[in-house]
């Protein structure tokens, strides 16, 4: 009996290994990209990861796929040729985010990205905490960091 649940150990221990080289930013921003579930994960990120910017732009992204995934699903009542195709194109499309999140890089998204950039980067964090991230160094770090978001955001 011990030895049948040695081989499920080692297979845990190996992912274990795997996942502890992957940064945690790194694993996050991937996390917004699991179809369907990521709106969960992208409100995590917006609030556990408040600090990383990085995190930030892949749960801006996640969200804007999420309401793909609805216009998708709504399409599909409508014509069902037209919705396996936006299935296909989404999915493809969260697969690209994670390709994305795991080279550690902040690229826009085909077609949701300009809408992923129209969601205000702190809103979820302001919506569920009721704190303002940007007025609150304890957030953000420093002050020339929140200074630095400001700027961003106006551009």
């Amino acid at each position: 009996m011990a030895e049948q649940q040695q081989p499920s150990q080692n297979f845990f221990d190996e992912i274990k290994g795997k996942l502890s080289g992957v940064s945690v930013e790194k694993r996050w921003a991937m996390s917004c990209y699991i179809p369907i579930f990521n709106i969960v994960s992208c409100v995590v990120v917006s609030i556990k990861m408040v600090n990383s910017k990085f995190c930030r732009f892949h749960s801006r992204q996640g969200i804007a796929l999420f309401g793909l995934w609805i216009v998708t699903i709504f399409l599909s009542v409508i014509s069902p040729m037209l919705g396996l195709m936006l299935w296909g194109i989404t999915l493809l499309l969260h697969i690209a985010g994670v390709v994305i999140a795991y080279g550690l890089k902040e690229t826009q998204i085909p077609i949701v990205g300009q809408v992923a950039l129209k969601i205000p980067e702190f809103y979820i964090f302001k919506l569920l905490t009721g704190k303002d991230p940007e007025k609150d160094t304890e957030y953000l770090g420093s002050k020339s960091e929140v200074n630095q978001v400001k700027t961003e955001e106006k551009k």
